[in-house]
């Protein structure tokens, strides 16, 4: 039955009735908000910086929260032996691959990074994963493959990838976290914060979240390739899933088109050392220094509103960062 969302804010409770799927607790604890103040970064700006690096040091806190829901998924679909197809160096691979070993799932890794030394595929190979390399064109084909012969053997395989929670999982994640969040802003007395990030799942989870609680928080996302239809188009799935009638439409989402110059890599990577040395905080050079880069670039160029609030989300896992080593290093 589907659910028509009225005029009126949904209450927490309502909310978390509407997001109540399968799912494996592994967050025990909030992630805190840390005011950064500093001039010569930030101009008069006060920074208001959440650290998903608080949840766990070895895992990405944005993955671990999609991971709740995917491992609820495959508990409750009774699997074992787990498929991951691995994209462009990303953080899920190490978070998964920790997981698996501790809750003794076998896991398998397509990854289509061809760089044996990438950091992600080092670190999935200690936690027991068996990592196959291929190219992208021929990983379908590869996942096929080892699926197959499983089945010889009577051997069920979840494919993370052609999961429908695997689509859903981050939104529902960030709709859940969207709780926490409304609390901790309360408390800063912050009335209409503006959430910065470059995590596609995180931006939507807290739009969606935002948009059943009517709260006014505004969002500026950063992507390469991602517009606005491609939002449209994962919150409609998102919503179809949930059996939600929302009317809602993006005017409180700003997309940021992430820069494509020559030494952009450079540029991030003074952002990356400058907020690890001055502040403590490491960033990561696939999502959340690009974020960064751009908010810093607006605030020199005087292209944000002095009364704005800004709230900073950082996606988490350090590891990341070990990929890039050679530029960081130079």
């Amino acid at each position: 039955m589907e659910r028509i969302i009225k005029k009126d804010p949904l209450s927490k409770k309502e909310i978390k009735k509407i997001i109540d799927l399968p799912k494996i607790k592994l967050i025990h604890t909030s992630t805190s908000i840390e005011i950064l103040e500093d001039k010569k970064m930030f101009s008069d700006f006060k920074i208001f910086f959440k650290d998903e690096n608080q949840v766990n040091f070895n895992t990405s806190g944005t993955e671990l929260r999609k991971l709740e829901y995917i491992l609820g998924d495959i508990n409750k679909k009774e699997f074992n032996d787990i498929i991951y197809l691995s994209k462009n160096n990303v953080n899920m691979s190490t978070t998964l691959t920790s997981l698996c070993s501790k809750h003794n799932l076998k896991i398998e890794i397509v990854e289509t990074n061809s760089d044996l030394n990438d950091s992600n595929y080092i670190i999935s190979k200690l936690y027991g994963a068996k990592v196959h390399k291929s190219p992208e064109e021929y990983s379908k084909q590869l996942i096929n493959k080892i699926t197959k012969d499983k089945q010889k053997d009577l051997i069920k395989t979840y494919v993370i990838n052609e999961q429908s929670i695997f689509n859903l999982a981050g939104i529902l994640a960030y709709i859940n976290y969207g709780i926490e969040i409304e609390e901790q802003v309360k408390q800063l007395g912050l009335e209409s914060p503006n959430f910065w990030s470059a995590e596609t799942d995180t931006i939507l989870g807290l739009y969606l979240y935002a948009e059943l609680r009517k709260l006014k928080w505004t969002f500026t996302y950063t992507s390469s390739s991602i517009k606005y239809k491609d939002i449209k188009t994962k919150i409609l799935n998102a919503l179809k899933h949930l059996k939600i009638n929302l009317d809602f439409d993006l005017s409180n989402i700003n997309i940021i088109k992430e820069k494509k110059e020559i030494n952009i890599k450079e540029k991030y990577k003074k952002i990356l050392i400058l907020l690890a040395n001055t502040k403590g905080l490491l960033l990561d050079m696939n999502s959340s220094v690009k974020s960064m880069f751009h908010l810093m670039e607006k605030i020199k160029n005087n292209q944000i509103e002095k009364n704005k609030e800004i709230v900073f989300i950082n996606s988490g896992n350090f590891i990341e960062i070990f990929s890039d080593k050679d530029i960081l290093l130079k």
